[in-house]
């Protein structure tokens, strides 16, 4: 440990960014690690993320979600390096520029490994699983090696935060062909940030609908994920989409409560 790149340093956002984020729901900042560092902490991610996965099926065996990634949760709480990583001060403290709050708190973080010849990934809403006040979470998404024009990085909705819940369902194909049909409906862009770096990232907001396409390489697209919440931000009373979340995540506060459990520390300041 003694011997990890610290990732605690600072970064200062341009007010354009800030304000991108703010008009569109989703902005990619490019290069918050470096190369040098992702390759130190990228092995401990792997093999915990490997370790911890739960679904051994055939990808041809499992539904669209399940064919869209493996995914697996706190890291953070099964490896010291991997803590290190999404706990790291430069991360949160971006997240609270964007959200243009003072402080942030960890909700989870997840890995999303796309393996060779995965299928695609969903439209849908983050925020429709968390039992959180609206306008109170971030996620960045950063991938761990370089992620080409064949496989892409997330597709998103401009401006989808402003509307709200648009009320798909569970991640599935007809959810997302209603959601396809809610874009065309309101005439909405659609934009990605194509080939990405490792360590570059995006960031999305908790409304924020995306979406990633399938990977049609013969390589797996590993990605980390690490979603925060503004310190201050009340438990909602969940809908039945949201009472899993609020039984793993929250550490046992209920609704009406604020945010901060252990399973929840401060990130940032």
């Amino acid at each position: 440990m003694n011997n990890l790149p610290s990732l605690d340093d600072l970064i200062e956002l341009p007010h354009s960014t800030s304000e991108e984020f703010s008009q569109k729901g989703h902005t990619c900042i490019r290069g918050l690690a470096t190369p040098e560092e992702i390759a130190y902490y990228r092995p401990s991610i792997e093999r915990t993320a490997n370790a911890g996965r739960y679904d051994h099926r055939p990808i041809d065996e499992r539904d669209t979600y399940g064919q869209a990634f493996l995914q697996v949760h706190n890291l953070w709480q099964r490896d010291a390096t991997c803590n290190a990583f999404v706990s790291a001060r430069r991360f949160a403290h971006v997240a609270a520029s964007l959200l243009g709050v003072e402080g942030v708190r960890l909700y989870h973080d997840q890995t999303l490994f796309k393996e060779p010849n995965g299928g695609y990934t969903p439209w849908h809403q983050d925020q429709a699983y968390w039992p959180l006040e609206n306008g109170k979470t971030i996620t960045m998404w950063m991938p761990l090696e370089e992620i080409t024009a064949d496989v892409g990085s997330m597709h998103f909705v401009t401006g989808s935060h402003k509307v709200g819940n648009v009320d798909a369902g569970s991640i599935s194909d007809a959810s997302n062909q209603k959601i396809e049909e809610w874009i065309e409906k309101n005439s909405l862009r659609q934009e990605t940030y194509g080939p990405m770096q490792p360590g570059d990232a995006t960031f999305h907001a908790g409304w924020t609908l995306h979406s990633a396409g399938p990977n049609p390489t013969l390589n797996e697209r590993p990605v980390i994920t690490v979603i925060f919440v503004a310190d201050g931000t009340k438990i909602t009373e969940p809908t039945p989409l949201q009472e899993f979340d609020l039984k793993i995540w929250l550490g046992g506060k209920q609704p009406g409560d604020y945010v901060g459990s252990s399973m929840n520390p401060l990130l940032y300041p």
